[in-house]
């Protein structure tokens, strides 16, 4: 590959569709709070691959966001997830050092330009994530900028690995599930 990612993986629960989209619609702005318990649960097939000593960390929000929406709906995921696998959550490890605008109507390489230095590393956390395992948890994973502009944050301050867990994952060239089964069978 000429251009290998920067996380050690994605575990989505779903694939982006309307019924994805409904429910974390729901959840974020519908402040249906409880959906995070529905969300984890389908993420949870999950946690048995993960290596012993991983830590949680949400993708965090701006304090501006935070404090107009009452809950970052990927901590709540996390921390969910978290007390499931017996693992360590550090639901503020990473800060969002300036809010960033909606990146809905952007393209890939703008969303990218607009996340990056917009992430840092706690400085009280600073020396708990060399040779760490980390578990990224997010809502959406679309084109993957956000989640990217962590990773590298994550990277460069030593972690060993950093797998993204999602609600649901938009796929390639906006292919439904059904579409890319189709797609693969006429492969084989």
């Amino acid at each position: 590959m000429a251009s290998p990612p920067l996380h050690n993986g994605i575990k989505a629960a779903v694939a982006y569709c309307d019924l994805a989209r409904t429910v974390v619609l729901r959840f974020k702005y519908g402040r249906r709070i409880g959906l995070a318990y529905t969300i984890a649960a389908h993420l949870r097939r999950y946690l048995e691959h993960l290596p012993d000593g991983a830590i949680f960390i949400p993708v965090p929000l701006h304090w501006t966001r935070l404090w107009g929406r009452s809950f970052n709906q990927a901590e709540l995921i996390a921390r969910i997830l978290a007390k499931d696998a017996g693992q360590t959550l550090i639901p503020d490890l990473l800060v969002r050092k300036r809010r960033t605008q909606a990146l809905g109507k952007y393209s890939a390489r703008e969303r990218a330009k607009i996340v990056s230095g917009a992430f840092a590393i706690s400085p009280r956390y600073a020396d708990r994530v060399r040779g760490k395992n980390i578990a990224l948890v997010d809502d959406v994973y679309t084109t993957g900028a956000t989640t990217d502009a962590c990773v590298k944050i994550l990277k460069k301050a030593g972690a060993n690995s950093v797998t993204i867990f999602c609600w649901a994952r938009v796929l390639p060239m906006g292919l439904e599930r059904s579409d890319l089964a189709s797609a693969l069978a006429a492969d084989a």
